[in-house]
């Protein structure tokens, strides 16, 4: 079977389609980065509202937030071709704008929460934040 990653962009405003693109090839670098061959999952570029009411509806905070991420069913399943769906990454650019933040590593991070990692515990925050540091080092190589 061929190394194939499927990453479904999502994109509600097309005012993000700059940064659906940026998104797209970042994810793509790091799913190369760390190995991961025939993945696929779901991103969704969300205007404040939209993020709001999911943010709403899953986590009960009225209010929009930069990224959130949900596992495919709880966890990965395979599809009959032998791909791998991880989930949904969810992003509101004009929050991560407002924030100042950094949407490639948002957009990473909710990969790696795709991925299993978590920061529940101190534990788990510092292997997580060990996991993405790897591979924003690798991906800064590339450039």
């Amino acid at each position: 079977m061929a190394n194939e990653t499927r990453i479904t962009m999502n994109i509600s405003d097309e005012q993000f389609l700059r940064q659906g693109k940026l998104v797209e090839r970042t994810l793509l670098e790091a799913l190369q980065v760390l190995k991961k061959k025939n993945i696929a999952l779901e991103v969704h570029l969300l205007t404040d509202k939209e993020m709001k009411a999911i943010n709403k509806t899953t986590r009960g905070k009225n209010e929009p937030t930069n990224v959130l991420s949900f596992e495919a069913g709880g966890f990965p399943y395979i599809d009959e071709s032998g791909i791998t769906y991880l989930g949904e990454i969810y992003l509101a650019p004009h929050v991560v704008k407002a924030r100042k933040e950094n949407i490639k590593f948002l957009a990473i991070h909710g990969l790696f929460h795709l991925l299993g990692y978590t920061h529940e515990e101190k534990r788990d925050t510092i292997k997580m934040e060990r996991a993405e540091d790897t591979v924003l080092a690798k991906l800064a190589e590339r450039l």
